[in-house]
């Protein structure tokens, strides 16, 4: 069965579509079956590899079936849209049932889940398996973090990933602080993942940051490398 990976945090502006392809391309390099999903009809993860949803069937109509639904991104990597954010309570069940056939079907779905209030957000937080944290080093998101692990989806977080980082002192100093406060908790904080414009020219290109022979991208790369066998050996 596969493993539903959600990449989640409440404010905007933090990498969480970048950073879901990334680690959805970089599980896919591995021989894994992924499936990509955007919780929001932004459907932004997909825009950033370079395609676009026009409109149809979406994932709230995937039942039981996958071949009208699914967009071919790469070799073993699937995006699956989200048409509409109104999913009514009545569609809850539906939902899961959707995530089990996905289970069924792939190794590792990995979500970008908007900061939206919907029930598919719900339903995901619900259903997943671990969550993965993206966040600025500023005092608003740091303190974010810190709250948000005292809340019940907290217990499912299995990674907190600094993002956009900039080599300041500040940076630094925030980046500490949060080294001591995870240190025994069991939750695994990456090394910073810097503003990058080699990762933004990607963007322009709907490429991945493994996509790139850029010697710039290596330590990038090497990050990712980290955050993606964690989740595989986590």
């Amino acid at each position: 069965m596969g493993k539903i990976v959600t990449i989640k945090n409440n404010k905007g502006g933090v990498g969480k579509s970048t950073l879901s392809k990334n680690i959805a391309h970089g599980l896919s390099l591995l021989e894994n079956r992924v499936a990509l999903i955007t919780s929001d009809a932004q459907n932004d993860s997909l825009i950033l590899l370079g395609r676009w949803f026009e409109g149809g069937k979406g994932l709230k109509y995937h039942i039981q079936t996958t071949d009208d639904v699914r967009i071919k991104i790469r070799e073993n990597l699937d995006y699956f849209p989200v048409e509409t954010d109104i999913f009514g309570n009545n569609l809850k069940k539906k939902i899961k049932l959707v995530f089990e056939n996905l289970k069924k079907e792939y190794d590792y779905i990995i979500v970008d889940c908007a900061p939206v209030f919907n029930v598919l957000n719900d339903v995901i937080l619900e259903i997943t398996d671990e969550i993965i944290v993206p966040i600025k080093l500023d005092k608003l998101s740091t303190a974010g973090i810190t709250r948000l692990i005292n809340k019940a989806e907290g217990k499912k977080i299995s990674m907190v990933v600094p993002n956009l980082v900039r080599n300041t002192k500040l940076n630094k100093k925030y980046y500490e602080d949060l080294s001591t406060f995870f240190s025994g908790t069991g939750v695994f904080l990456s090394e910073p993942i810097p503003e990058s414009v080699v990762e933004e020219a990607l963007a322009e290109k709907g490429k991945t940051i493994f996509e790139t022979g850029s010697k710039k991208a290596i330590p990038i790369q090497e990050i990712y490398g980290d955050i993606i066998g964690r989740v595989i050996n986590g």
